[in-house]
């Protein structure tokens, strides 16, 4: 079988959907398909297929020529596309549907209604009398979590919508932490005010503990400054560091040696780098809108509402924590993870999906 995936953006700064895609594309390769990428944006070593657009909504007439020069080398039996907001995801579909080739959609929690709220009237108008038109006559929608399954059966009324959740590979380093060298608490991820990093600051300024830093790992942005002015009103400029963006070693090594890696999104579908901390075996706080099954609560992890007074007590909580606390339940968190949310357990439910693509 070969598949096509569509992305807007491959690049690391496109954050967890980067490694999800590059982590299917992987093992499907590995299983002995024939599966690759196309996108406007990529790394260095990556080996893509590539159209360069800057343009708003990444419009080019280059997708369409490379999509069918691509599909005439490769007679793609399935197009798989990544987000719903911009052209190529758009034109994709309009493709995949004229040349009568099935096409799997993931939102990759895109249309959660959170950001309903929080979007523009240009999106509504685009997805009511654009998107939806041609997004709906998937073979199958791919959800990510049971709420983003409910939430997509309104949108689409469509009964094919396939819930998998995002995966993780069970073969990185684990570093357990044995000495402390600097007690702190990690956020990694994008600077948006959907993050919840504002709550994050703000939760950290009433902890009981303050002999601990605040990192925040993450490509500075224009919200920035924004976040600069509420750490500068509450008075805690020394206790807040921002690090840029960090990826690889780096990146694992930073997570690996913080006391808690802590993610307060409002909307998230799992979030990668909940994963990302639990497979290294640290203990993450997140919220019950990523979507994580329930059971993370005993198992290492904390599952809050994005508030303050929940977000401050499960703080105080996990600081109290001696070294070999936090390692115990790092490890309980790590084996719920490979357990629920491992390639190696749950791969086969994507063979399955694409395989029924043709069955269709």
């Amino acid at each position: 079988m070969k598949i096509l995936h569509v992305v807007e953006d491959y690049s690391i700064e496109s954050g967890g959907l980067r490694t999800v895609i590059k982590d299917l594309n992987h093992y499907l390769n590995k299983a002995g398909f024939f599966s690759c990428i196309l996108s406007s944006k990529e790394e260095k070593l990556d080996n893509i297929f590539i159209v360069n657009t800057s343009k708003p909504w990444l419009y080019s007439k280059e997708w369409i020529k490379k999509i069918t020069l691509i599909n005439e080398e490769y007679n793609f039996d399935v197009i798989h596309i990544h987000g719903v907001w911009t052209y190529p995801q758009y034109k994709s579909a309009q493709f995949s549907i004229d040349n009568k080739i099935p096409f799997i959609l993931s939102c990759h929690g895109m249309y959660e209604p959170w950001l309903w709220k929080k979007g523009t009237v240009k999106k509504k108008i685009y997805f009511n009398n654009v998107a939806k038109n041609v997004f709906k006559k998937a073979n199958f929608i791919h959800a990510i979590t049971p709420d983003e399954k409910h939430n997509l059966t309104k949108l689409f009324n469509k009964e094919s919508i396939i819930e998998i959740p995002n995966l993780i590979s069970d073969s990185k380093d684990v570093f357990l932490k044995d000495k402390i060298k600097e007690k702190y608490i990690l956020y990694l991820g994008r600077l948006d005010k959907k993050k919840g990093i504002d709550l994050l600051i703000e939760a950290f300024s009433k902890m009981k503990n303050k002999g601990v830093k605040l990192k925040i790992a993450g490509k500075i942005n224009e919200y920035k400054s924004n976040l600069d002015d509420l750490i500068e009103r509450l008075k805690i400029d020394n206790q807040v560091e921002f690090l840029g963006l960090i990826s690889g070693d780096k990146k694992q090594t930073l997570i690996s040696n913080a006391h808690v890696l802590v993610a307060p999104s409002h909307s998230e579908v799992i979030g990668m780098v909940n994963l990302e901390a639990a497979i290294l075996k640290t203990p993450v706080i997140t919220t019950h809108q990523t979507g994580l099954k329930p059971e993370w609560n005993n198992n290492g992890g904390r599952l809050i509402n994005p508030n303050l007074k929940e977000l401050i007590i499960a703080l105080d909580e996990i600081l109290e924590w001696d070294v070999e606390k936090r390692n115990k339940n790092g490890e309980q968190l790590y084996n719920f993870v490979i357990n629920n949310y491992s390639w190696s357990e749950r791969f086969k439910d994507w063979l399955e999906l694409y395989k029924s693509c043709q069955i269709k």
